[in-house]
């Protein structure tokens, strides 16, 4: 069908009236740079936090501006893909940088922003701001454009993409994005990693950062101790944006991307852990992660005559920030006791002062873990010939401490654990309350130990039939 003058002129108004809101308005500018894009009152609210961003760092205010939300909801396409174009466009001479866990997701990144700033409806809609037509890998600052840094011709500004333990030297920041710090998690709940993360969070991104900057930190709520948590301890000015995969409505975050039956359906595969964390955004689930403590039943004595082992887990030092912690564990008719714990934090040859009179007193099985190579097996050695008299064991440690903690943790959900009444009841509910995301795991590594020795004798001997195979 012909258009009419009529039809153009009023197509030629539309143009025009979408090329000023996309000046103006960061969700605009998006709609406008993809025709496709599929809005939501998720795209909305975020958009809406970053204009307020902006208008923050251009006013002075150092914003700190901390988003989670569920994966496969677009956030990276907004904050860190769509979002630089836009700043670049309302002001050249900013300084932007974007670091993720590696350097070849950030260089991703680099390469969809400049391919956003180098396409014909952002010259619609931002003329004024542009790349230099050829890549440079090297030159003055306003000619490069690699996959590292590319600058705006004419202008001070530049971009710069790196890996969390990237270097910035020589860069001073306006804006500091971080995307996903975290590449999975396993890492999320390394505390030698979230250490790692936040030393180059303090040392480094924070010294690079100019006199008016504002950061953005991406992330998935993992702990309450990641990056975000800390961030947010930190800064009072900080603004904590969350969003649910599932809202609290019941109804779908994005409903055109994921239904709530697929939703529903992903929430099956997961632990309450990992759903709340990657899915609902908090760092604890409401049932207290993957072990129900509430289904714990404390009492005032073990029945007699049941085999029981204490499960050492071992610090590396007094100040180090772990414990020493000894669970002594029994079972009996299907049931499992947490019958004593002790958790010490001193020197070399006070643990094992305790450990040895722990060890006395019970007249049970001892068992250790046993470090990889010779430094192992010496810590080994010294146990012996501290522990000479009494039975104990050891052995390597088989799988990560999640796994390690699974046959346990199923025991509790199955409300067949019971717990001696005593003062060290509440650092072990605490522990595995908030496994596998608390600051500490000592108390449930040494009942993993305990467990499972029990159930692996108890198989071979035939004496714990009951546990199945």
């Amino acid at each position: 069908m012909k258009l009419t003058d009529r039809d153009l002129r009023a197509e030629a108004a539309r143009e025009l009236l979408a090329r000023r809101a996309a000046r103006r308005s960061l969700h605009d500018f998006i709609t406008y740079m993809d025709p496709k894009y599929i809005e939501s009152d998720f795209s909305r609210s975020v958009c809406t936090a970053l204009d307020q961003f902006i208008v923050d760092v251009e006013a002075g205010k150092r914003p700190v501006l901390c988003l989670a939300a569920p994966p496969q909801h677009g956030k990276s396409e907004i904050v860190s893909r769509c979002l630089p174009a836009y700043l670049f466009g309302r002001d050249p001479d900013l300084r932007i940088g974007s670091l993720s866990y590696g350097a070849t997701l950030a260089r991703a990144m680099n390469k969809d922003v400049q391919a956003k700033i180098m396409g014909s409806r952002y010259r619609n809609v931002l003329p004024a701001t542009r790349l230099n037509d050829r890549r440079v890998a090297h030159g003055d600052d306003f000619d490069v454009r690699n996959t590292e840094e590319f600058s705006i011709v004419g202008n001070r500004g530049f971009y710069v993409s790196q890996g969390v333990d990237g270097t910035l030297t020589g860069k001073s920041l306006d804006v500091l994005i971080i995307d996903d710090p975290i590449k999975n998690a396993k890492e999320a709940l390394s505390s030698t990693v979230k250490e790692s993360l936040w030393s180059w969070y303090t040392s480094t991104a924070m010294s690079r950062m100019s006199q008016n900057s504002g950061q953005i930190i991406m992330a998935t709520r993992w702990a309450l101790d990641d990056l975000t948590g800390r961030v947010l301890n930190r800064y009072d000015r900080a603004t904590d944006l969350r969003y649910q995969a599932i809202c609290e409505d019941g109804e779908p975050l994005i409903p055109e991307l994921h239904s709530l039956e697929k939703l529903l359906e992903t929430k099956e595969i997961y632990s309450d852990y990992f759903w709340s964390a990657m899915y609902m955004q908090h760092p604890i689930a409401e049932t207290g992660g993957d072990i129900n403590v509430d289904m714990i039943e404390v009492i005032d004595a073990p029945p007699a005559g049941m085999d029981m082992v204490r499960g050492w887990d071992l610090a590396a030092s007094k100040h180090a920030g772990d414990w020493t912690a000894g669970v002594k564990i029994g079972i009996y008719e299907g049931l499992t006791y947490l019958v004593d714990a002790v958790h010490i934090q001193e020197n070399a040859h006070e643990v094992m002062q305790r450990i040895r009179s722990v060890a006395r007193a019970d007249e049970c099985m001892q068992s250790f873990p046993q470090d990889p190579g010779s430094a192992g097996k010496s810590v080994i050695s010294w146990i012996a010939q501290n522990l000479h008299g009494e039975i104990f064991t050891s052995s390597p440690e088989s799988g990560s401490k999640l796994v390690r903690s699974m046959p346990f943790a199923a025991q509790v959900n199955a409300g067949n654990v019971r717990m001696v009444r005593g003062k060290w009841n509440d650092a072990v509910i605490d522990e595995l309350r908030y496994f596998p995301i608390g600051q500490h795991d000592d108390i449930v590594d040494a009942i993993s130990r305990a467990y499972n020795h029990l159930a692996l004798v108890g198989r071979k001997t035939g004496i714990l039939d009951y546990l199945g195979d």
